[in-house]
């Protein structure tokens, strides 16, 4: 039977305190994909990857090294689906996704910097994060609320090899959580499949009024700037019901709402299965007409 469905696990150095939460997303969809599906699914480890010398209609990725992502872009150029995408992948890394939504209204203003070369700032709150992938570690994302706090973190960085960070404006307000499954929108027609929002624990909660519809419409667009199809992130609701987006990310661990997102993300391979084995057919036909032509 040919190879239709095949997942890959995160690294376990890219979840931190999610490695079950992760492995049990991409094995729930895996599981909703052969109750709808009866072609073939399988889930791999990163480092599997090399094993793998047939082409699936889709490829559902979590994984972020660039060696596998690498390959990942092989297989895309064979004609083989990849959710997310290798370049929405790339797209949510630090430095990439900072560029891309730089001068997006409703994103904090953000910048990117060297360790080695502080800017010099107005003794404003800011948020430090790794410039290069999204949090790792626990100290990949850290509060400064003076000048002073963002040198000595900045030396802290720079001592565990970072070279390249972004500082954020800090936004006081309300912190949600959201998770989406979409088509994104180049131009043509994208839609929502589903998008759930939550606020998150551990805080001080205000509950500022806001308008849930503009805050969809603001996490699609980031999306759809990134090409991400399976996201998740963070926005900041202020006093005064403004919204801003500081976080998108590709594939979160969903471990709230597993069930249910297992459904929309596994209904959303299965149709990019489906446009995959039409282009085929597609394909083949006009080969044999040319064929009988000549």
């Amino acid at each position: 039977m040919n190879l239709k469905y095949l997942g890959i696990f995160r690294e376990a150095e890219h979840s931190p305190d999610r490695v079950v939460d992760d492995e049990l997303i991409l094995k729930a969809v895996a599981d909703k994909l052969s109750d709808m599906d009866k072609g073939q699914v399988r889930v791999i480890f990163p480092a599997e990857l090399i094993t793998i010398d047939q082409c699936p209609n889709v490829i559902f990725n979590m994984a972020e090294e660039k060696p596998v992502l690498e390959r990942l872009s092989e297989f895309e150029q064979q004609g083989v689906r990849v959710v997310n995408s290798v370049q929405g992948v790339r797209n949510t890394f630090r430095k990439e996704m900072t560029a891309m939504l730089n001068g997006v209204s409703f994103v904090p203003d953000t910048v990117i910097c060297s360790t080695s070369n502080p800017p010099r700032g107005d003794d404003c709150s800011v948020w430090v994060k790794r410039g290069d992938y999204h949090a790792i570690e626990k100290d990949d994302v850290v509060f400064a609320a003076t000048d002073r706090d963002l040198a000595n973190i900045l030396r802290c960085f720079e001592k565990r090899g970072i070279d390249t960070v972004v500082i954020q404006r800090h936004i006081p307000g309300d912190l949600i959580k959201f998770y989406g499954v979409r088509e994104p929108d180049h131009g043509v027609s994208g839609f929502t499949r589903w998008f759930h929002w939550f606020y998150h624990r551990d805080q001080d909660l205000k509950n500022y009024p806001f308008d849930t519809k503009e805050l969809q419409s603001k996490c699609e667009q980031a999306a759809d700037i990134l090409s991400l199809e399976i996201f998740g992130g963070d926005a900041i609701i202020t006093d005064c019901g403004d919204i801003f987006i500081i976080d998108v990310n590709a594939w979160p661990s969903f471990a709230l709402f597993r069930d249910t997102a297992a459904r929309y993300i596994a209904e959303h391979i299965r149709d990019k299965a489906n446009i995959n084995q039409s282009h085929d057919f597609s394909a083949a036909s006009e080969s044999r007409i040319r064929a009988v032509a000549h």
